[in-house]
């Protein structure tokens, strides 16, 4: 990454934080317009466009990521997670799973991966994919209280 590219990525960082996400988006833009092969800038800009609600451009950004370091469990991640707000609850199943497959660690995706087994009404495999999340992420107490409700069920 470039000097000027990683200087950019701070600034969006910082816009971030303010919850610029218009300013953020327009930077990571700008970066994809001098790299088409920015990785990193397709996967922030995927996230924030999820924020946006812009999610057919989100999902278009995230396949680019994944095109692009396709051994990247968190491309896959964040294309699981437009994929659920979406409710195309089968393929974000497939891309969660893939992303827990390259990320054995990552509570996040464990846990989303629980809310799309949920949306395809496997409550028990859910309540699993919850219990691990926490494994990982022990604050999560969505994932805690989602593993209690589902494993009974």
């Amino acid at each position: 990454m470039s000097w000027k590219s990683r200087k950019q990525f701070l600034k969006a960082q910082k816009l971030l934080e303010a919850n610029d996400l218009t300013g953020a988006e327009q930077i990571f833009s700008e970066v994809i317009e001098r790299d088409q092969k920015s990785a990193e800038a397709f996967l922030h800009r995927a996230y924030i466009r999820t924020r946006l609600n812009k999610l057919d451009e989100a999902l278009s950004d995230a396949d680019t990521g994944i095109h692009l370091r396709p051994e990247n469990g968190v491309m896959y991640m964040i294309r699981g997670e437009i994929q659920l707000e979406k409710k195309n609850y089968r393929e974000a199943f497939d891309s969660l799973q893939k992303a827990c497959g390259l990320e054995k660690d990552n509570g996040r995706a464990f846990f989303h991966l629980g809310r799309a087994t949920l949306g395809l009404s496997r409550k028990a495999e859910a309540a699993d994919y919850f219990e691990t999340a926490l494994q990982f992420e022990r604050d999560y107490c969505l994932a805690q209280s989602m593993a209690e409700n589902y494993a009974c069920n």
